[in-house]
């Protein structure tokens, strides 16, 4: 028989494939949600990104003990926060 934790990735599942099948059929609204995570991404902002997932429990359970601004797979050389320091860095010496 299936664990609690098997029935909830099964239902986890489902509703990623729902999704996509929302988005496929162009049903107003669908794409929001990952219009939202893409920015919370882009701003490195994890507490939206949690929000916006499936299933946030997971992660801010993986995501919890980490107190940077950096993700675990690229750590220092996210790109994201690379471009963005570098723009700072070239916008601070434009006012100077």
């Amino acid at each position: 028989l299936p664990t609690i934790e098997d029935v909830k990735n099964g239902v986890i599942a489902a509703r990623i494939a729902a999704h996509a099948g929302d988005i496929a059929k162009q049903i107003p609204g669908a794409f929001d949600r990952d219009i939202q995570m893409a920015k919370a991404r882009a701003e490195l902002d994890w507490k939206k990104q949690a929000e916006c997932s499936v299933d946030p429990d997971r992660v801010n359970a993986i995501r919890g003990h980490i107190q940077d601004d950096t993700c675990g797979m690229c750590g220092s050389f996210c790109a994201i926060k690379m471009v963005r320091e570098r723009l700072q860095k070239a916008e601070g010496k434009r006012s100077k």
